[in-house]
């Protein structure tokens, strides 16, 4: 078996050895020279100031470096803080608003309801709100909160502080649906203002989505004008008598006066009410 001396492995230990004598002999003239920088010897101070000099230059760098650091983080840290507080007052301001905002609803909603009190005063009234509304291509109605428990029974008339709106169509424990006068399926006997003739206000397919009724049946010597005022007959069993329902918005001749009729704009507009009354006797 051959020896081989290992020449390189040699090498890389002396320079190890050459390299830590080195750093080990700076590391004491800086510790030296950092002891003897008070020295009353002045020559051996401006010697040991020099040789320090640039481990000052690296100190105060280092620590403008962690004191900018630290307060850079305490700074964020402070304006994530005071996000925080602003964004929970957002929070508070907002959920303040709503409750204002429902509390204004509220307020106007018993106003509506007052004022349908003080127009049907002669009437025992319930009155309701109006939970969502069916929108399809036939029917127009909605159902309120009111039902059974509450009194509330089918056929009875339904009205707003302006005028008539419907009757009751179904009748659950809590809610109830109503028919509008709007709905194609509704008719109402009526009379005419300025001629005290009776006719018959129908909904109509095609006029229900412009808040527009049919006006038919009209007598043949009937002198009706634009804008004449129509009002519950009180014949049949749904409606009593004088409720507003609506007037007269446009006249439509046919070839002879019994396929005359009348286009009517509702006093009511259905679309935007959201309190109605039941009229319960």
């Amino acid at each position: 078996m051959k020896y081989r001396y290992d020449f390189d492995g040699k090498k890389r230990k002396k320079k190890h050895i050459i390299i830590f004598v080195l750093f080990s002999f700076i590391i004491a003239v800086f510790i030296t020279a950092f002891l003897l920088k008070e020295s009353n010897n002045s020559f051996i101070s401006k010697t040991s100031n020099i040789v320090i000099y640039p481990v000052k230059i690296v100190s105060n760098a280092l620590g403008s470096v962690f004191k900018n650091a630290g307060v850079y983080f305490s700074n964020k840290e402070k304006v994530n803080k005071e996000k925080e507080n602003l964004e929970n007052e957002v929070k508070e301001l907002k959920a303040k608003l709503l409750e204002s905002n429902s509390i204004l609803e509220e307020n106007e909603s018993l106003k509506k309801m007052l004022d349908i009190k003080k127009t049907y005063q002669h009437f025992n009234i319930k009155y309701s709100r109006i939970l969502y509304r069916e929108h399809d291509n036939w029917s127009k109605t909605f159902t309120i909160d009111l039902g059974k428990n509450d009194g509330i029974k089918l056929n009875q008339a339904v009205v707003h502080n302006d005028g008539l709106v419907g009757y009751i169509s179904k009748v659950n424990d809590t809610t109830s649906v109503v028919t509008t006068i709007l709905d194609p399926s509704s008719s109402v006997s009526v009379v005419i203002s300025t001629t005290n003739e009776p006719a018959i206000l129908q909904g109509d397919l095609d006029l229900k989505s412009k808040n527009e009724l049919k006006l038919t049946f009209i007598q043949l010597d009937s002198d009706i004008s634009i804008a004449d005022m129509l009002y519950t007959s009180g014949l049949g069993t749904n409606y009593p008598n004088s409720i507003p329902v609506g007037k007269i918005t446009k006249i439509v001749n046919g070839k002879n006066d019994i396929n005359r009729y009348a286009i009517v704009e509702p006093c009511v507009d259905i679309k935007k009410i959201s309190e109605v009354g039941v009229i319960i006797n």
